[in-house]
């Protein structure tokens, strides 16, 4: 790291990747899905199960011998909530201690017009006083909001009435989330507002520095999901540093990042495509030089790289990525894919990174389709991993 002319530090591309990956996947993880979420502030969810949930796997990840049906037992099953779903970046995990800082998009979501109606409002808020905390699909029964399916009247007022901070939901019952009243689920000493929007973005956008090591003004806008000149306005409040990064110009960096040396420990391992590290495209392919993609919801015709497609991190490097999914114990390789230059260790790589994946969602075997790959890399990972099989079993 050089000083620069108005800044504190320059950092080079390798440099910048390492902080990255250091901030989002310390090499020591996380002891528990509480301090995991307490780091990363933010954890997205997403009804797609074909491999795990979303928020399974980037909690999995950070959390050591782990597997993804005990994430949700931790934050379900417990006497205490630990967290609450809340638009943050899209619907996400939020501890529950940053309930204040989202007080920003409470008010301003009840000044949208979406916002229901007092009749609405009561209809609803009245029968959850009077029933208890309540899923959707019995909402959507007997209420002057109306029926509705996916976004109709009902859901919309619910949601609506969770972005307003009038219901929340930190608990989830057969899958499907329930609505509560907030001040059922948050405890009293988080259960304000008090905050202004210009303290709560600037506390959010420090977090989000913490969780992302190095990044520009556009990728801490796009972890809270706030227009970028908001997020420039207020970095200089911050506390943050202000670096540049090679290729990228100017940028800031968390204090812990700087001072705490990078360790580029952690074994290769498959990054679920809602990951934190790689949520936000422009800065994937500036840091990695890797394009990112998610296909799940175009036509199968128009996928190039597959349905669930998860890339795979090795030695501080996005090099290549997997079409998975999992069936009757089966871990499937539908398709996979270096990039450009990933070396010849790849095919280990992979085979490892398939190994540690199986484990964390339970399955006992891995199956690679023939069409995975051209026939030669199709063979090679096959080889791959049968031999790291043949190692293990010999070492029992």
């Amino acid at each position: 790291m050089t000083a620069v002319p108005g800044t504190e530090v320059e950092l080079s591309l390798p440099e910048a990747r390492d902080l990255a990956i250091a901030a989002s996947l310390p090499a020591d993880g996380f002891p528990d899905v509480t301090a995991a979420l307490a780091h990363l502030h933010i954890v997205q969810l997403d009804s797609i199960s074909t491999l795990a949930r979303a928020h399974q796997l980037t909690l999995t990840t950070r959390i050591p011998d782990t597997i993804t049906t005990s994430i949700d037992q931790a934050l379900y099953n417990g006497t205490e909530s630990i967290a609450f779903d809340y638009p943050a970046h899209a619907l996400a995990l939020v501890p529950l201690a940053d309930w204040p800082l989202w007080a920003f998009r409470r008010r301003a979501s009840r000044r949208r017009p979406q916002y229901p109606d007092q009749k609405a409002r009561s209809s609803l808020l009245d029968r959850i006083t009077a029933e208890g905390p309540l899923p959707l699909r019995h909402l959507r029964e007997n209420t002057a909001a109306g029926a509705g399916w996916d976004w109709g009247p009902v859901k919309t007022a619910i949601e609506f009435l969770v972005w307003s901070g009038d219901l929340a939901s930190s608990r989830r019952t057969g899958g499907q989330r329930l609505f509560d009243l907030a001040d059922r689920c948050i405890p009293a000493e988080h259960l304000n507002d008090d905050l202004t929007d210009d303290e709560c973005l600037t506390r959010l956008l420090t977090h989000a520095a913490t969780a992302l090591g190095v990044a520009t003004a556009d990728d801490l806008a796009d972890y809270i999901r706030i227009p970028t000149p908001i997020a420039a306005r207020l970095l200089p409040a911050t506390g943050l540093t202000p670096l540049r990064v090679q290729g990228w110009g100017p940028a800031w960096a968390s204090h812990e990042a700087l001072t705490s040396p990078p360790r580029r420990s952690r074994d290769p391992m498959f990054l679920g495509p809602f990951d934190n590290l790689i949520w936000y495209r422009p800065r994937v392919q500036r840091l990695f030089d890797f394009t990112q993609v998610f296909e799940a919801y175009k036509p199968a015709a128009r996928r190039i790289h597959g349905y669930y497609v998860c890339p795979l991190l090795a030695e501080g490097r996005l090099i290549g990525r997997a079409d998975l999914a999992r069936n009757n114990e089966t871990l499937t390789i539908l398709k996979a894919g270096f990039e450009p230059g990933a070396g010849l260790d790849a095919p280990t790589h992979f085979a490892d990174a398939c190994r540690s994946l199986a484990a964390a969602t339970t399955q006992t075997r891995i199956e690679l389709a023939d069409s995975a790959a051209e026939p030669a890399i199709t063979r090679r990972l096959r080889a791959t991993l049968a031999l790291k099989g043949a190692k293990r079993q010999g070492n029992r």
